[in-house]
């Protein structure tokens, strides 16, 4: 099982954000449902350990807080694009959250290999096949003073990636909230 942990976005805010990757020919576009802000990617996993992982993240405790998307950018090298993307305004209730997240799953005895790589939240519109890079530039400074409007995160997912004909489909095995811990979904 191909694993991580996310939080999900409103339907509108990546219904609004859709359209851009799909404006720029060469980039793959993301589907409005595989929107998601990743806080701790966990890689494959055997499912014992996906069990473990859940019942670890139960115990995750976080208060709702406010987020709020604000511009697009792009991960690149100086000779390729790799990810076109949609940011986030800073929010230390969300650093904090991905923080505890990763403690929380360093921490398990047996628990699963993690890469550690400074935490820089983000929507991933698109992934880069072979797209002019001067209009994926261009669009970013079209859309600087993009933001959403502002939306409340009352809970946390862990995912599921399932690779399909048209890329993978990303799938919510289970909801945590900072209150009750886990949400039956």
């Amino acid at each position: 099982m191909r694993l991580f942990v996310g939080i999900e976005i409103p339907d509108d805010i990546t219904a609004g954000l859709y359209p851009l990757a799909r404006g720029i020919k060469g980039l793959d576009a993301q589907t409005p449902h595989n929107m998601h802000v990743t806080l701790k990617f966990i890689g494959e996993v055997p499912p014992v350990l996906a069990h473990e992982i859940d019942r670890a993240l139960s115990a995750v405790d976080f208060a709702p807080f406010d987020l709020q998307i604000c511009g697009l950018g792009m991960f690149a090298s100086a000779r390729k694009l790799r990810i076109f993307w949609a940011g986030v305004r800073p929010q230390p209730e969300l650093d904090a959250l991905a923080r505890r997240v990763e403690n929380t799953l360093l921490a398990m005895e047996g628990g699963p290999e993690l890469e550690l790589r400074h935490f820089k939240p983000h929507i991933t519109l698109a992934r880069n096949r072979d797209a002019d890079r001067r209009r994926i530039e261009q669009m970013i400074a079209d859309h600087a003073d993009l933001t959403s409007r502002i939306f409340t995160v009352d809970r946390f997912c862990l995912y599921q990636s399932h690779a399909g004909m048209d890329g993978p489909d990303f799938r919510v095995v289970a909801a945590y909230d900072g209150v009750d811990g886990k949400i039956k979904s």
